[in-house]
């Protein structure tokens, strides 16, 4: 049991109110700073009298450096915030060691306890995460976490935006009876000889694609087989060889396949030139792993900011394979998530680029056209799950019949190469 650890603490007053911090380094200091309210509301973890005691030390110095603005006395104080964040990340390493005992301990008014607040980090593993909500689910009915509710729905909000560009599988059937749908862009087939049937899987699309094929069969012999493999666009593929025996025999199949092939792997040498009009600058408002959205399938997205109707260039050279403008529709939730328009770009390396939140009617390309780095593929807009006008640009590959991972990539600019967008950062394509 957790008892040392949950009695609360006798509040440290601090002097300060929560809005009167020091200005100087404001964006480094601020968060930590604010950190106190919640940390002052928990329990007695290990580092956290510590981390209250540096917190107060470090705004005085703060203060001290607002008056003086000395360039000695700013590198010492950039020198203690540092060292303030160390502290703070073992306070949270040690909350999240009782976080785990609590719930081996099955002891769930602890876990809830150390859950709710939020803090910055706080159940940043995704290992913890899921423990923390499997545990959750089980007991919520004695007590709901408004924390880990709103966790839980953003990772719905993710699935549901993710899929609607980067994960749609397509699920189909085939058996002798029906032979599956017509016209289907992604099928199986069968070629019979004396001993045995052939079964093949095609791919009509102007796309790379990932398939999972599962079969049924009675009075059947086969060799074991690999049931997930890719198929390259307008190519076909045996899948496996079924062995007739003595009597009658039946067989049929369910297939799922993606976008995408799992074999892909990128150039990572390559450099992206910025999706906008050389000479001209944007700031990004989220990059890669952002507090917001880039999580899950789209950690290594970056989002531009810029007006409605600006012209979007190909980052990198392709085959278009997929187009979505009729949309008008936005909104800062779930529910619109599938109403972005985009352009994606296979790459000759079996990777994809998307280009998001275009206008309606924003497409400049269609599925099956080739375009060359630097052509115009669209007009940026603000449609989907957006909060204002804005690009979301993206690089993935395929890594199974379900699912894809998003890949950081470097950027050419007038300033050199970029390998890590920062947030609220001015860029100038070259």
């Amino acid at each position: 049991m957790l008892t040392k650890f949950v009695y609360l603490l006798l509040i440290l007053q601090l002097s300060l109110s929560a809005t009167e911090y020091p200005k100087s380094f404001a964006k480094m200091g601020t968060p930590l700073f604010k950190s106190t309210q919640t940390i002052n509301k928990l329990s007695n973890i290990e580092f956290s009298k510590e981390y209250l005691k540096s917190v107060n030390k470090a705004i005085e110095s703060g203060f001290a450096v607002d008056k003086s603005n000395n360039d000695k006395d700013k590198k010492k104080y950039l020198f203690e915030l540092r060292e303030l964040q160390k502290q703070y990340n073992k306070f949270l390493h040690q909350l999240h060691k009782n976080i785990e005992a609590s719930i081996k301990d099955k002891d769930y008014d602890t876990f809830y306890e150390l859950i709710s607040y939020e803090l910055d980090g706080l159940l940043n593993s995704r290992a913890l995460l899921k423990r923390s909500i499997e545990f959750y689910k089980a007991n919520k009915n004695k007590k709901r976490s408004e924390y880990l509710d709103k966790k839980i729905n953003y990772k719905k909000m993710i699935k549901a935006s993710s899929s609607v560009v980067y994960t749609k599988v397509t699920k189909a059937t085939y058996n002798p009876s029906n032979k599956g749908v017509k016209n289907r862009s992604v099928d199986l087939f069968v070629k019979k000889s004396s001993k045995y049937i052939a079964v093949f899987a095609r791919n009509k699309n102007p796309y790379s694609i990932t398939i999972n094929v599962k079969g049924e069969y009675k009075n059947l012999g086969y060799a074991d087989v690999a049931h997930t493999f890719s198929l390259k666009p307008d190519s076909t593929k045996e899948y496996i060889k079924l062995y007739k025996r003595n009597g009658s025999y039946t067989y049929s199949f369910s297939y799922s396949w993606i976008k995408g092939s799992m074999d892909a792997k990128h150039d990572d040498s390559y450099q992206y030139r910025l999706p906008f009009a050389r000479g001209t600058s944007k700031v990004v408002s989220q990059g890669y792993n952002g507090s917001s959205t880039h999580k899950g399938a789209s950690s290594y997205a970056v989002d531009f900011i810029m007006d409605i109707g600006t012209k979007i260039y190909a980052a990198r050279g392709g085959v278009v394979v997929d187009v979505k403008e009729d949309s008008n529709k936005v909104g800062y939730s779930e529910s619109f998530a599938k109403h972005g328009n985009f352009v994606t770009i296979e790459h000759d390396d079996a990777t994809f680029a998307t280009y998001y939140h275009l206008k309606k009617f924003g497409a400049y390309v269609k599925v099956g056209e080739s375009v060359n780095r630097g052509d115009l593929i669209g007009y940026s807009g603000n449609t989907g799950y957006s909060s204002g006008p804005h690009l979301h640009f993206q690089v993935y590959k395929t890594t199974d019949a379900r699912s894809t991972e998003s890949i950081p990539v470097k950027f050419l600019t007038d300033d050199g190469v970029i390998i890590k967008p920062k947030n609220g950062s001015l860029y100038t394509a070259k």
